[in-house]
């Protein structure tokens, strides 16, 4: 599967006074259809990065203070038939629906029915990732409810989170593995069935995260998961790796990107989570057949 790559839209380029048509219009075009309304008297400034893939759609959105709506003629001429997950980066923001009115604050994740009226307002502007999913992919026939929740804490959050991040950063282009991946942890935020694809990720998530917690252990990766130690050992064991394998080799692949910093091999050693400068060095080597010292210099 190959979509069509990485666009940027920048309303900088449009006049002022054509910019939120022309965010209207955009939007309409790659992700969602909105109306969106001035905030004060400056002129609207967005950005939006866009992945559009076979079945999903991913943006990274950066705004000024605005606001945005989505109505019933909105829904009429640009239907979604889906489900669409914001996860909030930079700046909070008020949701309005037909059941009440809530705050989303960064660290927070918001998932809405596509097809149901909604406003949001930004009064401070806003960074925030963005996904949509057709109904079908998450086997949803019935409109879902507007949902708040805390990606902190959730390791399924933040490896959706983890993995959008790191697809519009113009990441590894499996795009096929994406989806999968991202539909199986949509799939779990949204209550439904569990899948190996979705925990694992979700643990890899977390090991990247505590790479740096010298006490990391199976214990916490499967509490991070709602998993036993057993079952933990046995997701890993499928994918043709131990925990402790698995954690080594996040922490050496971290090292190894951490050696183009100018940072001492000591401090490399301690953000990746080894003990000492040693352990690191002879592990470093086993796995790479060169030393820490002999790699930075290449």
């Amino acid at each position: 599967m190959h979509p069509p790559g990485l666009t940027r839209f920048r309303t900088h380029d449009l006049p002022g006074p054509h910019r939120l048509t022309g965010w209207e219009a955009h939007n309409a075009r790659a992700l969602v259809g909105l109306r969106a309304l001035p905030f004060g008297d400056r002129p609207f400034d967005g950005t939006e990065i866009n992945l559009t893939l076979p079945r999903l759609r991913l943006a990274r959105v950066t705004g000024s203070p605005h606001a945005v709506e989505r109505d019933v003629r909105q829904i009429a001429e640009h239907p979604a038939d889906g489900v669409v997950v914001y996860f909030a980066l930079a700046g909070a923001g008020h949701f309005e629906h037909r059941g009440g009115r809530e705050l989303v604050v960064p660290g927070q994740g918001l998932v809405v029915d596509g097809d149901q009226p909604f406003q949001r307002t930004f009064s401070h502007g806003l960074t925030e990732l963005v996904l949509k999913a057709p109904r079908t992919l998450v086997r949803r026939t019935r409109p879902v409810r507007p949902q708040v929740f805390s990606v902190q804490g959730d390791a399924h959050a933040q490896a959706l989170v983890t993995a959008l991040s790191g697809a519009l950063r113009g990441g590894p282009a499996d795009w096929e593995g994406l989806e999968h991946v991202a539909t199986s942890l949509l799939a779990t935020l949204l209550g439904g069935e569990r899948s190996d694809t979705g925990d694992l990720a979700a643990a890899h998530a977390y090991i990247a995260a505590h790479l740096a917690d010298q006490d990391l252990s199976a214990s916490r990766i499967a509490a991070a998961i709602g998993y036993s130690e057993r079952h933990l050992s046995r997701l890993f064991a499928r994918s043709g790796q131990s925990v402790p394998q698995a954690v080594l080799t996040a922490r050496l692949d971290a090292a190894r990107r951490l050696l183009t910093e100018p940072i001492s091999l000591a401090e490399v050693a301690a953000r990746s989570g080894f003990a000492s400068q040693a352990h690191f060095s002879r592990t470093y080597r086993a796995r790479f057949g060169t030393t820490p010292c002999k790699d930075r210099r290449i």
